[in-house]
């Protein structure tokens, strides 16, 4: 009775204290928005002055919990938190890529099921309003003109994002940001002719040594997404993480973590002049649009996190509904801290095989509990281009 009674003293002097913020001025970072009546800490619903600071009992979802979120429905699940009229929005976007290494483009059976995996997932996500973004490199953009079926304009034309994947710089060595830029424009110009300049907008991934902003810049793009730790790669030492992260390390299996290493400077779009560090520069020539969650299959471990978990090959990790559940509880983490002055994006990566009907559960699982999120206003779905252009209007 002792320790409850003290307990009791100590939730009511947070509350007072969260409560006397309403008539400060406090960084919208780390405080949620305020309203006028403050409700008990521990009633299970994080609203008012409540925040996963001063109180995690509403707030924030444990590791209990989460274990426990597959059994319930979204609407048991989620807590609504107040949004304010005029907040810059939380986007939510997916990334998919038709890859460089495979050979759409030499058999047709191969492209055939890809397609067909393409349009399981935009059905699937249809139904819940969702949106997905894919994003192609050379064969699979080829394999399109070669066997006479466009799909990427058909993701287009059913308002899904469409762009390029540039999985390329890699393995080069320096070379001038001329040289570079072609081979994004080789990449570029296949896309164009499939879904038109226009509607090809922003390239995902380039890590590289060399200038992958001049570069991309150069080859006509105007957004950079798919940021992971090969993008440090063109960084001098002393802006990477730290002395730890020498090429060799980024190498050595560490090439696909998310970037930047830091959640709350990766969640932001922000404009670079070049590729020498990951902070916003004057006279910009691209706009850097991470938010990346990676892997969604890894998300429980959190794989793709630098100090995270187990660092293992995409088709090692099973996508499930606690990947789901650890979506859900970033999302409610970045919800409760974010500056919600400025445009906020995050990503998972789902690769084209996990839209197939042996994952119908988790997907709508997945795309059930994002459609709730978006009704309560703490989300909303965009593709990876409406993020770039809601981030360049809300600039101006």
């Amino acid at each position: 009775m002792k320790h409850r009674m003290v307990y009791f003293v100590l939730i009511l002097a947070v509350l007072v204290s969260a409560c006397n913020l309403a008539g400060n001025n406090v960084p919208t970072q780390t405080v949620a928005p305020l309203v006028t009546s403050a409700i008990p800490c521990g009633d299970g619903v994080c609203s008012g002055p409540e925040n996963a600071q001063n109180c995690p009992a509403d707030c924030t979802v444990s590791a209990k919990s989460t274990d426990s979120v597959s059994s319930t429905t979204p609407e048991e699940t989620l807590k609504p938190a107040p949004v304010l009229q005029g907040d810059a929005p939380l986007f939510m976007t997916t990334m998919t890529h038709m890859e460089g290494n495979w050979n759409d483009d030499q058999n047709e059976g191969i492209f055939l099921r890809h397609v067909e995996e393409l349009r399981y997932g935009m059905d699937l996500a249809e139904e819940y309003g969702a949106l997905l973004t894919i994003e192609s490199e050379k064969p699979f953009a080829r394999a399109n003109t070669k066997w006479n079926l466009n799909i990427m304009a058909e993701i287009r034309d059913r308002g899904f994002g469409v762009g390029t994947h540039c999985d390329i710089g890699y393995k080069e060595p320096p070379i001038s940001v001329e040289k570079f830029a072609a081979m994004f424009t080789e990449n570029k110009s296949l896309v164009d002719a499939l879904i038109g300049a226009e509607n090809n907008l922003g390239c995902s991934g380039g890590g590289s040594v060399n200038d992958w902003a001049l570069a991309a810049s150069q080859a006509g793009f105007k957004y950079l997404d798919g940021i992971v730790s090969m993008h440090y790669l063109s960084m001098p030492i002393q802006n990477r993480p730290g002395s730890e992260w020498t090429d060799e390390f980024i190498r050595d299996e560490h090439f696909h973590l998310n970037s930047p290493t830091d959640l709350y400077q990766r969640i932001y779009p922000f404009e670079v002049a070049n590729a020498q560090d990951f902070l916003p520069d004057e006279n910009p020539v691209i706009v850097v649009s991470s938010g990346e969650l990676g892997l969604f299959s890894a998300m429980a471990e959190k794989g793709r996190e630098y100090g995270g978990g187990p660092i293992l090959h995409d088709d090692e990790f099973t996508f499930d509904k606690t990947d789901v559940d650890a979506l859900l509880e970033k999302i409610q983490e970045v919800n409760q801290n974010r500056d919600r002055t400025r445009i906020a994006k995050l990503c998972v990566y789902l690769p084209a095989n996990a839209y197939v009907p042996e994952n119908e559960e988790v997907l709508r699982y997945f795309f059930e509990l994002m459609q709730t999120l978006q009704e309560q206003g703490i989300i909303t779905w965009a593709t990876q281009r409406q993020v770039y252009e809601a981030y360049v209007e809300w600039n101006k």
